[in-house]
């Protein structure tokens, strides 16, 4: 496990309160919920700017399709479902 380390953060009050009906409720720490939460954030937004470089990277190399292709297939999978 790494060393951990203190990080000060100011919150909305309602967002704390909440904070802590969900600690009291699952009898985990508030620090814990924090660290919990802040992990699943990063991890995110970590695979959220690889798949812009993905895509970046696609537009560099050509491999594209245009908006009126990508509206169409959209568009047969949906309408059976109607």
């Amino acid at each position: 496990m790494s060393k951990s380390v203190t990080l000060a953060a100011r919150v909305d009050a309602d967002l704390e309160a909440e904070l802590s009906r969900i600690a009291t409720a699952t009898g985990r720490s508030k620090s814990w919920l924090v660290n919990e939460a802040l992990r699943s954030f990063v991890a995110n937004e970590q695979q959220f700017l690889a798949a812009v470089e993905e895509g970046k990277q696609a537009l560099r190399e050509g491999r594209m399709v245009d908006h009126a292709t990508v509206v169409a297939a959209f568009e047969r999978l949906v309408a059976p479902n109607l």
